[in-house]
């Protein structure tokens, strides 16, 4: 922990430059100063999702993530909606700004949900991506109880709703998504799922 501490206190800008801190697995950079004081947060969470993927036999390689400055910076980086929190391609998370994310609760459940896909294995429809993710972050907890209207949809129809990201109809198809998901862990456990049986 000392190692990257010390990184923090040599790298802080008042010019907002990049501040890249890496500790174990993970590489963090952000622009804002104020995300600083969530990187203890952000190590603590992948240090302990990284010893629960391990724990399903899935294998933790080096993820980048960066920090975006604003909303704005975030859609301009990874061409996605400033309404969602995190994207990830490959090994490397962009996220919303870390205190942004903190202050509506978001954090550790974003790193969670953000690293899962770092590790997940190739080839899962992305319904069974997305709710297993949810599932290994937590963030199912906030779910509400009510049918999501989308039982009829197929796998690829679900994965089309899930990826188009319309306003109004993402919460619904996410529900769907972990209620698949949940059921399938249940009939086949976890490292059944991981297979995308």
């Amino acid at each position: 922990m000392g190692r990257w501490a010390a990184a923090l206190v040599l790298g802080v800008s008042a010019h907002a430059a990049p501040v890249t801190v890496t500790h174990g697995t993970l590489t963090v950079t952000y622009t804002d100063p104020r995300d600083r004081a969530h990187l203890g947060l952000v190590f603590r969470t992948w240090a302990q999702a990284t010893a629960d993927l391990k724990a399903l036999g899935l294998s933790v390689r080096p993820v980048q993530l960066t920090a975006a400055s604003s909303a704005t910076d975030f859609a301009r980086l990874t061409g996605e909606p400033a309404s969602i929190a995190a994207s990830t391609r490959g090994q490397t998370i962009t996220t919303q700004r870390l205190g942004a994310l903190a202050g509506r609760g978001l954090l550790a459940s974003t790193i969670r949900h953000e690293g899962f896909h770092t590790a997940q294995p190739p080839g899962l429809p992305r319904w069974l991506a997305e709710g297993l993710a949810r599932l290994f972050s937590g963030e199912t907890t906030g779910d509400s109880a009510e049918p999501t209207g989308l039982t009829a949809l197929s796998g690829a129809q679900l994965d089309a709703r899930l990826l188009g990201r319309v306003p109004g109809q993402a919460g619904a198809a996410y529900r769907e998504a972990t209620r698949r998901a949940k059921a399938l862990v249940a009939r086949v456990g976890w490292k059944g799922a991981l297979g995308g049986k």
